[in-house]
């Protein structure tokens, strides 16, 4: 979610494991999920510095934890991560 200034929170481009978040190979239910949530994400997070591969990384291990959200929580979702990782 955008904060009060309209903008991205301030994400730094790692892996999900970086930040402490289990890259379990996500089950078939969740794959094409994740690819839809990486393709709506990809503009905003590739302006974070963000690579496609990191990318399709986060936005599989939101779907397999999350299993649901959009492009504004899952960026939330990782910034969270990336507080507490």
């Amino acid at each position: 979610m955008a904060d009060s200034s309209g903008t991205d929170p301030d994400l730094t481009a790692e892996e999900p494991e970086d930040a402490g978040v289990s890259e379990a190979e996500p089950d078939a239910s969740h794959v094409e999920a994740a690819r839809l949530l990486a393709d709506q994400a990809r503009d905003r997070l590739s302006a974070q510095g963000f690579d496609d591969d990191e990318i399709r990384r986060w936005a599989e291990a939101y779907e397999r934890e999350e299993q649901s959200g959009d492009v504004d929580a899952f960026i939330a979702w990782i910034a969270r991560q990336e507080r507490s990782g």
